[in-house]
């Protein structure tokens, strides 16, 4: 590795890597787009390389970059917690941004209330969510690029902490003049009905996928599903128009149905475990002022919504 190189551009390096983007890049570092332009070709002459192609979602960086951020960034990471730890952190004037790795599901569950829980607080504080692999989680924390994990995922490891938010249950969404709402769902209705088989990120679907496996072995049988969906969004109008059955955990439940008094909720007929929702960050900002203080929103955020269920 090159090492007459300004650190300053290597500051670049990882922000334009975490961002994927030039203009997101200059906005975090307080630089100019052309000033952030101009350095990257700096490093592109240093290391002949590259470094970043565009791709449909966003600069992508080179194997060489790659291997250059799995190099640096914890030590560049390192030392903006160091230098973040000296700093008091005011909401009122921050103009950072936090990035929260969730799916969609986990998004639709946290973001509204917590930009509305933080507007008068934060004004200028701003958010970016990332959807990634665990893998991609992981190492997303260890290098600086990803601040806190929200949603069902699997511990991370020994340098990582967990904080459990709430416990999660499923619960079945229908249209309100389904066939099966008008009398307790029972697992046989459950069984015999057509499905909305929705798989988010995180590890939720295939908690679901396990226990109903289970019972579907027990009784050698498959459940009859018509659509698979990668995503949430157009699935309450789906269930609208439908006698569809849709399953999900009961807070996305409560986020999709906002507004939608023609959609019902049952519990799931069968016996499942609590999936625990949580937050994970790694050591290096467990003790930095800003996350903390996020760390603290988002969970009097949840403390407060079982208090008021």
């Amino acid at each position: 590795m090159k090492t007459d190189v300004d650190l300053n551009l290597l500051r670049v390096l990882c922000a334009v890597h975490a961002t994927r983007n030039v203009s997101r890049a200059a906005d975090e570092l307080g630089m100019t787009q052309s000033g952030v332009s101009n350095a990257l070709r700096r490093l592109r002459t240093v290391f002949a390389d590259p470094l970043f192609v565009r791709c449909a979602d966003g600069m992508q960086a080179t194997a060489r970059a790659q291997d250059l951020i799995d190099l640096i960034g914890p030590g560049m990471a390192d030392i903006q917690s160091a230098l973040a730890t000296e700093t008091a952190f005011d909401p009122a004037q921050s103009t950072r941004l936090f990035r929260i790795m969730a799916s969609d599901l986990a998004q639709m569950v946290l973001m509204p209330e917590l930009l509305a829980r933080v507007a008068p607080l934060a004004p200028n504080v701003r958010f970016e969510t990332v959807d990634a692999s665990p893998e991609d989680g992981r190492r997303g924390m260890e290098g600086g690029a990803i601040d806190l994990v929200f949603g069902n995922w699997p511990a991370f490891g020994l340098d990582f902490h967990r904080q459990v938010l709430f416990k999660e249950v499923f619960l079945v969404l229908m249209r309100e003049d389904h066939p099966l709402s008008q009398r307790r769902l029972t697992r046989s209705a459950y069984l015999n009905a057509k499905h909305v088989d929705y798989r988010p990120g995180g590890v939720t679907y295939q908690s679901l996928k396990q226990v109903l496996d289970k019972v579907l072995k027990t009784q050698n049988r498959q459940r009859d599903v018509t659509f698979t969906a990668a995503h949430a969004l157009g699935l309450t109008s789906v269930l609208s128009e439908s006698d569809l059955l849709l399953t999900l955990p009961s807070r996305l439940v409560s986020a999709i149905q906002v507004g939608r008094k023609q959609l019902v909720a049952r519990p799931l007929p069968v016996a499942s475990p609590e999936m625990p929702i949580t937050l994970q960050w790694h050591a290096r900002v467990h003790r930095d002022p800003s996350v903390i203080w996020l760390r603290r929103v988002i969970a009097e955020l949840f403390d407060e919504s079982r208090t008021a269920r």
